[in-house]
């Protein structure tokens, strides 16, 4: 049996943002990127709107991903003021200075595998070489420090083949010295016993749906060695 076409993806950067809860003046991040915000990235190259249906028709309900975490990251907590206006007890409107708090991922890095239609993999490894519009890691503040697209490539038997033997990167120098032993992955799957609110929906309220994953390590070798 023929290898599936797999797209791969580095995500790396000072700082990225990948939000589960953010709303209004708290802006949280998860641990590793989530598919919503893989999607928006793609939304980005391909040059599709927010409320574009391909990202959710397309993209959302064809592509299947797997992610290892190469570098975790550490969290880092932004504090915000902003001008805005309050309303008070008589019902007019004052000037007001409004806190939020904005959550980063710093220095974190990591490997995506997409699975899907072979037509579709291709138009997104063409559109992230050439992107409609400036790709960001989550937050439109957060640009990558490398080239998003890694390969588009027929080399492994699975998302979890690939993501068990693709060479690792570190990100940065500090992960670099850190050397873990193990790398943790998470993979989409129908039967997966952990859940996450990040599939795209239609929802005007910009609501999220559910999907299943499952979590597994794989041992890390040399940088630059398959795993």
């Amino acid at each position: 049996m023929d290898n599936p076409l797999l797209l791969l993806l580095r995500l790396e950067g000072p700082m990225q943002s990948w939000g589960l809860k953010a709303r209004w003046d708290i802006r949280d991040t998860g641990d590793e990127p989530t598919k919503s915000g893989i999607i928006g990235l793609l939304g980005c190259a391909l040059g599709y709107a927010r409320k574009d249906p391909r990202l959710t028709d397309e993209l959302d309900s064809q592509l299947r991903i797997g992610i290892r975490v190469e570098c975790p990251g550490e969290i880092a907590r932004d504090y915000h003021t902003v001008s805005g206006e309050l309303r008070t007890a008589e019902g007019k409107l004052r000037e007001t200075t409004i806190v939020s708090f904005r959550d980063y991922l710093q220095d974190a890095a990591f490997l995506v595998v997409l699975e899907g239609p072979g037509e579709l993999l291709t138009r997104i490894s063409n559109a992230l070489k050439d992107p409609v519009w400036p790709i960001y890691l989550g937050r439109k503040s957060c640009p990558p420090t490398r080239p998003v697209f890694e390969t588009l490539t027929t080399d492994y038997a699975s998302i979890d083949d690939a993501l068990s033997r693709h060479p690792w990167s570190s990100g940065t120098m500090e992960a670099r010295k850190a050397h873990p032993k193990e790398l943790k992955c998470i993979v989409e799957d129908l039967s997966g016993p952990y859940q996450r609110t990040d599939r795209m929906t239609k929802s005007p309220a910009r609501m999220y749906g559910i999907r299943h994953v499952r979590m597994s390590t794989v041992k890390l070798q040399a940088e630059g060695e398959g795993l």
